[in-house]
């Protein structure tokens, strides 16, 4: 009885934090791109993708409120390699590839009317998955994590930032997330790191 007692009573406290949290879903378009320096000037290459999610907002006081989310991307771009031979071109390289991405980001929000305007910010980690490399005219599997000079590592660390409109349950939002690693799993001499930058528009609704 005492164990059952505890038991109900750690579910009546547990009970308000429980209402405080909302659950909901987004979709949208990813504008991506790969940054790197060449020739003392940063150069990126871009691509279109896309990006869906499910989330969590859990409140904390106020305006403020945590929202964790768990994405899967499609993103990737295009860099510049050099090679060993010297004097040899630069070759151009294009990726598309899929990750799983979990933003945790601190939101605050505040009321205007009917709309509730906010920004949030914070990490995001990057799991990728697979995906496709065009490189010197065929297509090859990307190998995340393995070392060769075609492969990409399997795991980024990002700072995510952005701006959402919400009426009622549903809301707008617009994120830029910003790689802090060196993508590239071998780098060869000549080349510049590689980082991977993504610009995401959604569409979202909030289970309320």
């Amino acid at each position: 009885m005492r164990k059952i007692g505890l038991i109900m009573l750690l579910a009546m406290l547990m009970m308000p934090v429980i209402a405080q949290v909302t659950f909901g879903v987004r979709a949208g378009g990813a504008y991506s791109s790969m940054i790197q320096n060449v020739e003392n000037s940063y150069r990126a290459g871009a691509r279109f993708g896309f990006s869906v999610a499910g989330l969590a907002d859990i409140h904390l006081y106020k305006g403020l409120s945590l929202r964790p989310e768990v994405a899967f991307v499609n993103q990737g771009g295009s860099f510049l390699s050099n090679y060993e031979v010297e004097g040899a071109r630069n070759s151009y390289n294009k990726c598309n590839y899929y990750s799983i991405q979990v933003p945790v980001n601190l939101a605050y929000t505040f009321l205007i009317d009917d709309v509730r305007l906010g920004v949030f910010a914070g990490p995001a980690l990057d799991f990728s998955l697979f995906g496709k490399m065009r490189t010197r005219n065929q297509d090859v599997d990307i190998h995340f994590g393995q070392t060769e000079e075609t492969d990409l590592k399997s795991f980024d660390l990002g700072v995510n930032v952005g701006l959402m409109v919400e009426y009622k349950n549903c809301f707008f939002s617009v994120g830029a997330l910003c790689g802090t690693l060196n993508r590239l799993s071998v780098k060869q001499e000549g080349e510049s790191s590689l980082y991977q930058n993504n610009v995401t528009m959604s569409l979202g609704y909030l289970f309320r």
